[in-house]
């Protein structure tokens, strides 16, 4: 699968799993120079995009190609991939979880053993959303030893390898949370201690990589996504466009995906 329909799969994947509403949250993926990216656009609906939207930045100039702005939160993930060269994915969302850890500003221990490859996940100090300040506070907290980290009265930002790794580990972190959460109201949370962290880690390591490597997203939810008339006519009013308008757009976008095979992206 290209990395461009990986993209549009898991943003679908995050409306499916409750993470966002189709247009909050932003997804990017490090392309095969390193010295670009690909990121999903500013205030476009995951179910309407083609892989005509997405939008490439060039990491050293910050200069961008595509038919639309890049997220507003491109700074925080270019200063991420620029802080961490291991990394070739990210992805931000405002769970309803992670959210709540974030607006108490807690750090979520690690709490159970196939979350040991994430780390602590500690809420980062407030800075305004896309603002410089966030980019720089969130790209120095994950060189700390953690693949994700919630940003104080925010959401959640996790890291991978690769997509499919990035995208679990933004599901782990909202079920981290409701975990964490839960088990504070009954007693406490009780995180595992470094040694079984670290012998989690190992056996997860050899466990999940050669599955992630053959994985799909597709497995995960149907491209296309459930869109349905209410869907097109709340998002008009939120994008500002006239409903006729936003179905032709739609009905374009299903033409194009049903006629054209994924292609690699090309830098212009």
């Amino acid at each position: 699968m290209s990395q461009e329909r990986e993209i549009l799969q898991a943003g679908l994947i995050l409306i499916e799993r409750g993470l966002s509403d189709g247009v909050t949250g932003n997804i990017s993926v490090r392309l095969a120079d390193v010295n670009h990216i690909l990121i999903t656009p500013s205030s476009r609906d995951y179910r309407l995009l083609t892989a005509r939207d997405l939008v490439c930045i060039e990491l050293d100039s910050g200069t961008f190609h595509g038919r639309w702005k890049p997220s507003s939160e491109w700074r925080l993930h270019a200063l991420v991939y620029e802080a961490r060269p291991d990394v070739a994915a990210i992805i931000h969302h405002h769970g309803t979880w992670s959210s709540a850890v974030a607006v108490a500003r807690k750090t979520i221990p690690v709490l159970v053993d196939e979350a040991a490859d994430i780390g602590p996940v500690r809420t980062a100090p407030y800075a305004a959303s896309a603002s410089e300040e966030l980019a720089r506070t969130i790209a120095k907290e994950l060189t700390e030893g953690s693949n994700a980290v919630l940003l104080a009265n925010h959401g959640a930002v996790a890291l991978g390898r690769d997509l499919h790794e990035a995208l679990r580990r933004a599901l782990e972190v909202e079920r981290l949370a409701k975990i964490y959460i839960g088990a504070e109201v009954i007693g406490g949370a009780t995180g595992l201690d470094e040694r079984a962290v670290a012998a989690s880690r190992l056996f997860f390591e050899g466990y999940r990589r050669p599955t992630e490597k053959s994985a799909s997203l597709v497995t995960l939810a149907p491209l296309g996504g459930p869109v349905h008339v209410l869907d097109l006519v709340n998002y008009s009013f939120q994008a500002g466009v006239t409903f006729a308008s936003l179905l032709h757009s739609f009905i374009a976008q299903r033409i194009h995906r049903s006629v054209s095979p994924p292609t690699s992206t090309s830098i212009r």
